[in-house]
């Protein structure tokens, strides 16, 4: 949980302190469509897939949701047209964590 915390700082720190200049043009690059990018998708994908197969066929537990937020977090981080979902990604992943707590205790 502290490289959590710890990666939330430094993103935190990241947004906060880099240039105007710096964000504004990694948006308009962030819009022309890159195929290369798409190669970085392949092992997400595939363990998303196995994820989805093992749950439907009945290999529950409590902490499926979180393990498919994490690869859902992995995906729109790959490509730079679904960076506007890491962060719900990554409060599906949290959410599904804190109640797997609340269920172990």
């Amino acid at each position: 949980m502290f490289w959590f915390a710890t990666a939330f700082l430094i993103s935190a720190a990241v947004y906060i302190f880099a240039p105007v200049k710096a964000t504004i043009q990694t948006e308009s690059n962030s819009d022309k469509v890159d195929f290369g990018h798409f190669s970085l998708l392949i092992l997400p994908a595939g363990v998303l897939a196995w994820l989805m197969l093992s749950l439907l066929s009945g290999d529950t537990n409590s902490y499926g949701a979180a393990s498919i937020g994490f690869v859902l977090t992995a995906c729109s981080i790959a490509l730079p047209k679904l960076h506007k979902f890491i962060l719900p990604c990554a409060a599906l992943t949290a959410i599904s964590l804190l109640i797997g707590v609340a269920q172990a205790i």
